[in-house]
């Protein structure tokens, strides 16, 4: 999974998490204000499904469609800018550079640094992680250790411990332990509510569950919403037990809430509450205590819970389905992988049959163009004035029977602006085609002191193409074509013979070339202008 992806998908995480939790909030406070509430049991496996539903949106997140609902949180490029692109450049699935908004604008970093950065804050919170889970571990097996099996309930083992002051249960793969304080053992009553209880949070899968919200809130510590989503779950954990023990009158309800009372005012003296377990010991931690027992002799409970619980469950599942594709695109990488330039010049050629060539040169061009902000805008400008010239390039492309892709060729040269002969320069061209002085005369311009025929698009256009379709006549090969209008046909004739080949890269990676990378540029460009979807 690249950088883009992770930081896609952990954001999506705590956009879904915040959806989920607010969305069961909002269902919640709607109901309350009606005078009605779910059945605790029904509300809490709402809740389970939701989370459900979340984990498995966030598995699949890199899978979906990438799309731009929202406005990009962060853009990956290719490099800082055009101008350090030759030092900064590295493929797209080595590094690159990484844009988060700012009031002011945009701040661009190394994304190695970030995904160095997240690396660094994950290991924290993994030690951190692992130091509370093993403190909460280690309290346990020392519990463990100074407990008592007394009898077992199916596969799950009743202890009893003389240390401790409220009652308890855990599991841990391959256990599921209530552990209940000795002096409980002699109030026959309260040691049979207490053991009804905790057997009601491993028959909910609460002793489970725990697990999860608690490796959630350490992966998405700055999201308040999972914290209170976690306050929450714990406190219907603890209705849903009361609600099952009494609705099936498991056990006596004025009993069972003096129980409640007598467990609260012990659970004061109880030093450490592990994360990982659940009970009656979160009485007074949660301040649950009042609510508890009102809930208890309540009857307002909407006796269609299940089927609510049902339509609403779906509606969040949809909404947070359409969230979860709705962020997609919340991290862009627009870098272009060698994939995607392949399935670009597939796309290009079957069209015209034009023979585009990929590879790592036309591939570090394109990312130049696509992968970096001005890249983008030059390209996009160039584009938009190229529409101004279209009608004569267009008529003169079939004048000679010339390809489409050609108009790829004024992008590179001059961004379609109709320069003048930039002074001081050794290259003395000009024109949106950029011809030299000599070879404007050569294809019949008129070019002194008085008068510059370059600068006039139509004429500059026509002995483009003628020169183009000279290169193209004596080559019979339209990448050597290219390369010759910049570097020279004289040139190109001579590397080939020197070199004794015919193939344009091999004369290009051997040194002999005019600009730095002009055939791969034009390639790019080609590209672009046949996919302009990659410049959205």
């Amino acid at each position: 999974m690249t950088l883009a992806q992770s930081l896609s998908t952990y954001l999506n995480l705590n956009l879904l998490l915040i959806v989920g939790f607010l969305g069961l909030r909002l269902f919640s406070l709607t109901l309350s204000r009606r005078g009605l509430r779910l059945q605790a049991g029904v509300e809490l496996r709402l809740h389970y499904t939701v989370f459900l539903v979340i984990l498995g949106l966030t598995a699949i997140h890199p899978m979906l469609p990438r799309n731009q609902v929202f406005s990009p949180a962060a853009k990956v490029w290719a490099a800082q800018s055009i101008k350090s692109f030759a030092q900064d450049y590295t493929m797209p699935d080595q590094g690159g550079y990484l844009s988060l908004p700012t009031p002011r604008g945009t701040s661009t970093v190394q994304a190695d640094r970030i995904a160095t950065l997240g690396l660094t804050l994950g290991i924290i919170l993994f030690i951190l992680g692992a130091f509370f889970i093993s403190r909460d571990l280690h309290t346990l097996f020392k519990t463990k250790r100074r407990s008592f099996l007394v009898r077992k309930i199916g596969r799950v083992r009743i202890l009893v411990n003389d240390q401790i002051h409220v009652p308890f249960s855990y599991w841990l793969p391959g256990q599921a332990n209530i552990v209940v304080p000795t002096v409980l053992i002699a109030r026959t009553t309260d040691y049979q509510m207490a053991i009804a209880h905790e057997l009601q949070h491993h028959r909910h899968g609460d002793t489970r569950w725990v697990y999860a919200i608690w490796g959630l809130k350490w992966i998405c510590i700055l999201n308040p919403a999972v914290h209170f989503w976690n306050r929450w779950i714990s406190e219907l954990q603890e209705f849903a037990c009361d609600e099952t023990l009494v609705d099936q009158n498991k056990v006596e309800s004025q009993a069972y809430a003096r129980c409640l009372v007598e467990v609260a005012q012990t659970a004061i003296d109880q030093k450490h509450v592990p994360a990982c377990a659940t009970g009656l010991m979160f009485l007074v931690e949660r301040n649950l205590l009042h609510r508890r027992i009102e809930r208890m002799f309540s009857n307002s409970t909407n006796k269609m819970g299940r089927s609510i619980s049902v339509a609403v469950g779906a509606f969040i599942t949809l909404i947070l389905g359409a969230t979860a594709f709705a962020s997609s695109g919340l991290v862009q990488d627009r870098r272009v992988t060698i994939d995607q330039a392949h399935a670009m010049a597939k796309k290009a050629e079957s069209e015209t049959g034009f023979p585009v060539v990929v590879n790592d040169r036309v591939l570090k061009q394109l990312n130049r163009y696509i992968g970096t902000v001005e890249g983008r805008d030059f390209i996009r400008e160039s584009i938009a004035r190229m529409e101004n010239h279209r009608a004569i390039v267009n008529d003169a492309l079939k004048k000679y029977d010339m390809p489409v892709e050609i108009m790829a060729i004024p992008i590179i040269e001059s961004g379609y602006q109709n320069l003048t002969e930039r002074s001081g320069s050794s290259v003395r061209s000009a024109g949106i085609w950029q011809f030299i002085r000599q070879t404007a005369r050569n294809y019949g311009l008129k070019v002194d002191d008085q008068h510059d025929e370059r600068l006039n698009v139509a004429l500059n256009t026509d002995a483009a193409m003628r020169y183009l379709q000279s290169n193209h006549l004596r080559f019979r090969d339209w990448q050597l074509a290219i390369l010759a209008y910049n570097m020279g046909e004289a040139a190109v004739q001579k590397a080939m013979n020197t070199l004794r080949t015919r193939d344009a890269w091999k004369l290009i990676r051997n040194g002999y070339e005019g600009d730095k990378d002009y055939l791969a540029k034009v390639m790019a460009a080609i590209l672009i202008m046949r996919n302009p979807e990659s410049m959205n």
